[in-house]
């Protein structure tokens, strides 16, 4: 597939068996459900159990598409929301909410 060279489309394809099609639909789907409201709301209310929920579904989700770098910030953040470990989510929240809006952006434009 053309247009995603931002993804590791091998992992991508693998999860999907190898058709791109299928593979296109959960590219669709990743956009559709955009967990940045769910994100932005947790993290300001502290709520660490909804947050570690929402980053846990960012990890899965982005790993399945081939997002890697995004899938193991985000499991770093659901880590420290198991952990209780404010500090290190209020440190690297906003990195991962970045680079989660520069994928949803370029998968847009690519579809």
């Amino acid at each position: 597939m053309t247009g995603f060279d931002f993804l590791n489309q091998e992992v991508g394809l693998e999860y999907c068996a190898g058709d791109e099609e299928i593979y296109r639909e959960i590219l669709e789907g990743y956009v559709e459900e955009d967990r940045r409201e769910d994100v932005k709301k947790f993290f300001e209310a502290g709520d660490l159990p909804n947050y570690r929920v929402t980053a846990h579904a960012i990890k899965s989700t982005s790993l399945t598409i081939g997002a890697e770098e995004l899938s193991a910030k985000a499991k770093a953040l659901e880590y420290a929301a198991a952990d209780g470990d404010m500090d290190f989510i209020r440190e690297h929240n906003d990195e991962m909410v970045a680079m989660y809006t520069d994928i949803l952006t370029k998968i847009k434009e690519a579809l």
